[in-house]
């Protein structure tokens, strides 16, 4: 017969181990990678997911032309091959428009750049603006949005409760917020790239080029801050934020892997740890626990994880 003695510590190593496996069971961790099968005539980056998470859009290594791989028939579909298209192309909610800003020096070696939009699917393209200094284009509420010098000058009559990021404004982040055009400027005189709204559309996280990553709220109030994560990308329930870790000698990149932290830089998982690939550029689904990235030898893979 076991003592009382003998039961408590028992009980007390058995909850233990519970709460250890739960733990353990909890962290992310990696159960697919996909490679695309996308051909090697070009070298392939900045990869993201439709709205839809059914699809990968893509560009190659010049940003000249934007590429659609279907997740679900495996096929590819070339949206556009104008110039430097797949710089900064954008993608309305609804999944049906793509829109970008094309970029040609003329011989008289001045800028010329164009607003195009797509209907995903058809060859018809349709020219919005053009001028010398248009923004990359943006949608809210799959209403197109851009500024040729200037946002004031964008009719931004959208649903009153809609919140965009914009873009980067003068180094600044520009959100549209309550139908109007916002700057933020988290730290006071920062430089920023890399914004990103959560999923529930309260916190931003950007990258300042000097202080590494945070998180904000929608006033631009820092609410944690993250350290040196590059490429930061909100996954699709707000729980983690997917980066990478790049490593360089100030002339080439030497190493890189994705990770995810969590928006409060308490946990810190990660993803890939490989000696052959140098992973970029994350992109978390819109829908499920999925991540798009390249390596910089210009090949695109998703990554699966679960929890």
């Amino acid at each position: 017969m076991i003592s009382k003695e003998k039961i408590l510590p028992l009980f007390v190593l058995s909850v233990l181990f519970s709460l250890v496996n739960h733990s353990l069971e909890a962290q992310p961790r990696v159960v697919a990678t996909e490679e695309l099968a996308l051909g090697t005539d070009r070298s392939w980056q900045n990869p993201r997911f439709s709205p839809t998470g059914t699809s990968i859009f893509y560009t190659s290594e010049n940003f000249h032309g934007i590429w659609e791989y279907s997740l679900e028939s495996k096929t590819i579909r070339q949206v556009t091959s104008d110039p430097h298209s797949g710089f900064g192309y954008a993608l309305s909610r609804d999944g049906k428009s793509i829109a970008y800003r094309s970029t040609t020096i003329l011989p008289s070696r001045r800028r010329k750049q164009e607003i195009i939009v797509v209907e995903i699917g058809k060859p018809e393209k349709q020219v919005v603006d053009s001028g010398e200094n248009l923004s990359n284009p943006s949608f809210a509420n799959n209403k197109l949005l851009y500024s040729k010098g200037s946002w004031k000058e964008v009719n931004l009559h959208v649903q009153s409760d809609e919140i965009q990021i914009l873009g980067i404004e003068n180094t600044k982040i520009a959100l549209l917020k309550d139908s109007r055009r916002v700057l933020l400027d988290p730290f006071g005189s920062g430089s920023y790239i890399w914004p990103s709204l959560s999923p529930d559309k309260k916190f931003i996280v950007a990258y300042e080029v000097d202080r590494g990553t945070f998180v904000s709220d929608l006033d631009g109030t820092l609410v944690a801050r993250l350290g040196r994560r590059d490429a930061p990308s909100w996954t699709h329930d707000g729980k983690w934020i997917a980066f990478m870790n790049e490593q360089d000698d100030g002339h080439q990149i030497l190493a890189s892997d994705i990770l995810l932290i969590s928006p409060d830089g308490k946990e810190v998982h990660q993803l890939t740890e490989t000696m052959d690939a140098i992973e970029l550029n994350p992109q978390c689904s819109p829908t499920e626990k999925k991540i798009v990235y390249n390596t910089l030898d210009g090949r695109i893979f998703v990554l699966t994880y679960t929890e």
